[in-house]
């Protein structure tokens, strides 16, 4: 009967043992699971905000850019509008007339302008033969404007006057010369051009 008691004694206590060892696997197991948790969760949010700060430098940059073309944008129409005032000019679009007008064939060349206004910025009168029209430029480079208010005009040009103007480059009519009873020269050098300048007289300014 003491040899069995004490038997079961120790297996109790050897049973108690093995239940007592257990308790601490089953704990650090468990903390290693809630460690491992913590750690994903710290990564995940680390990741998040290298996202967000990534997609805030994204559109800093697009705005950037849009910024900077949008100053270009003004920087240019700002050129193109000084390069249009500059006293002397006569522009259509961004082509100096000017310079067509000493090419070997100025008609053709007019033939190319793009459709758009052209633009006289305080540019020289070289003759007014009519009291509807006068001769802009040089001698080497010259276009006839035709004021196309009907009447008279009432603007008082003389040679030497700077004038300023937006008009229409137009191809010459059946009989537009002609009608002007130009000196032959002159009557010569405007059918050879094949074009003028349509321009209502009271849009001129004289400088």
């Amino acid at each position: 009967m003491r040899n069995s008691t004490l038997l079961r004694s120790s297996a109790a206590r050897s049973g108690r043992r093995s239940r007592l060892v257990s308790v601490p696997v089953t704990g650090a197991a468990a903390l290693a699971l809630v460690l491992t948790g913590c750690g994903a969760d710290e990564e995940e949010g680390v990741d998040a905000t290298d996202v967000v700060e990534e997609d805030e430098g994204l559109v800093e940059e697009d705005t950037e850019m849009m910024e900077e073309d949008t100053e270009a944008m003004e920087s240019d129409a700002a050129g193109d509008t000084a390069a249009a005032a500059v006293p002397g000019s006569f522009v259509v679009g961004d082509v100096a007339v000017p310079q067509l007008l000493t090419e070997a064939d100025p008609q053709a060349a007019l033939a190319e302008l793009p459709d758009d206004p052209a633009v006289a910025t305080e540019v020289p009168v070289l003759a007014v033969p009519t009291d509807e029209g006068f001769w802009i430029g040089t001698e080497a480079a010259r276009i006839w404007v035709q004021l196309t208010a009907p009447g008279e005009s009432p603007m008082n040009v003389n040679p030497g006057d700077r004038v300023s103007f937006t008009g229409e480059i137009v191809p010459n009519a059946d009989g537009f010369v002609e009608g002007l009873s130009l000196p032959a020269d002159q009557a010569a050098a405007l059918t050879d051009l094949g074009y003028h300048v349509d321009v209502p007289a009271g849009e001129i300014t004289i400088a």
